[in-house]
């Protein structure tokens, strides 16, 4: 709400309205909010010690956290052992879930239409603005005054563009830290910024399948799951998911919360599917039937979306083996960035790359000698 009211008043301010008080009132209260989240954090925390001394804080977030006193305090009662494993698990689930879908269960391919729609709202704006001699450079700053000169239908337009463009940056912006959020839990010691948001979203969709409990994944253990990718779930929860995914069951049928939040997203769905291919127990013919379900619903999905939403453009996953999946997502140049302050990842690249150094010096000089030989009439090898 306070996004959306700043929004209106910084353009007011563009047309030449004084709203210094207005302004002040929003910045005060953004202010008053984030002291309130601090404040109910710190209660949260003080509470989890009291009541949940083991509770690893390293472990857990401070949204989980919250959760936990919020349904200990719900049902009137603290959970213990296994029981206290069980509902933390669920709840970490549980926001995982409410985090992919805030705004789209395709976070990358909403980020690309974003881009298209920034670029189209920015070329409009452009046409309008040069009507007067302005640019968008001078409209970044909002001066006030700034839009005076134009006209009522001028100034709607480009009223209507700066809020769009405020909020496509702003929905940009929770995608790109909801990449981060989850790739630095995973790999603490990456370096994100060497990576496109093509290379996070690889990443972040096999973390999001194989480590969802977003614990530090060593590089040892994601050369294991390249080698030999890990069944994340049984041979009946693979009949469950297929069942789902077929219209037999609905997701609140299927027991297991992990199964359920796979089955959501897109790019998971996929990697189950793939990991339904190696279970023996299952038919070939099962499998594709559920694909080609799938490949009608997303053309029709698809095309839907293409008539409701400017500038969308289909983008869909597409059914490879997990094995294949995480050598592309992992390739030698994502592990270099996701492993970048990993000092023995480090020195083991080093290595290699001295030793590939060398091959290819001895493999020169072979041919170089080769070479010589034939030219002087000896014998070609």
């Amino acid at each position: 709400m306070l996004f959306n009211w700043k929004n209106s008043l910084l353009i007011k301010h563009a047309i030449g309205e004084d709203v210094t008080k207005q302004l002040l009132t929003i910045d005060q209260q953004s202010m008053s909010l984030a002291q309130a989240n601090q404040l109910l954090n710190r209660v949260v925390d003080r509470a989890t010690k009291k009541l949940y001394p083991t509770v690893n804080f390293e472990q857990t977030t401070p949204a989980q956290r919250r959760e936990l006193i919020k349904e200990t305090n719900s049902e009137q009662t603290i959970f213990k052992d296994s029981e206290l494993t069980e509902r933390l698990a669920d709840i970490r689930s549980d926001l995982l879930t409410q985090q992919l879908l805030t705004f789209t269960k395709r976070p990358y391919v909403g980020y690309q239409l974003l881009i298209k729609q920034e670029a189209a709202t920015k070329k409009q704006l452009q046409a309008t603005l040069m009507a007067d001699g302005q640019d968008l450079e001078r409209l970044e700053d909002l001066e006030q005054g700034l839009l005076e000169k134009y006209s009522p239908l001028q100034q709607e337009k480009i009223t209507r563009a700066v809020k769009d463009l405020r909020t496509i940056q702003a929905v940009k912006q929770v995608i790109q830290i909801q990449y981060r959020e989850v790739l630095k839990r995973a790999f603490p010691k990456g370096n994100l910024d060497d990576l496109s948001i093509v290379k996070q979203e690889q990443a972040y969709t096999a973390v999001m399948y194989y480590d969802p409990s977003l614990k530090p994944c060593p590089v040892k253990t994601l050369k294991q799951w390249q080698e030999h990718p890990p069944l994340v779930f049984t041979s009946q929860e693979h009949q469950l998911g297929l069942a789902y995914l077929s219209g037999q069951l609905s997701l609140d049928q299927l027991e297991n919360r992990n199964l359920q939040r796979v089955l959501k997203h897109d790019g998971t769905k996929q990697i189950f599917l793939g990991e339904c291919q190696s279970d023996p127990t299952i038919k070939t013919s099962q499998i594709e039937a559920v694909q080609k379900q799938l490949k009608a619903q997303q053309a029709r999905d698809d095309q839907y979306r293409k008539a409701k939403i400017e500038h969308y453009q289909p983008l869909n996953y597409k059914a490879v083996s997990p094995s294949y999946y995480l050598k592309t997502a992992f390739s030698d140049a994502i592990m270099a960035a996701l492993y970048a302050r990993d000092e023995d990842y480090l020195r083991k690249q080093q290595l290699r790359g001295l030793k590939d150094t060398e091959w290819e010096m001895t493999k020169k000089k072979r041919q170089h000698q080769t070479r010589n030989r034939h030219e002087d009439g000896g014998m070609h090898l």
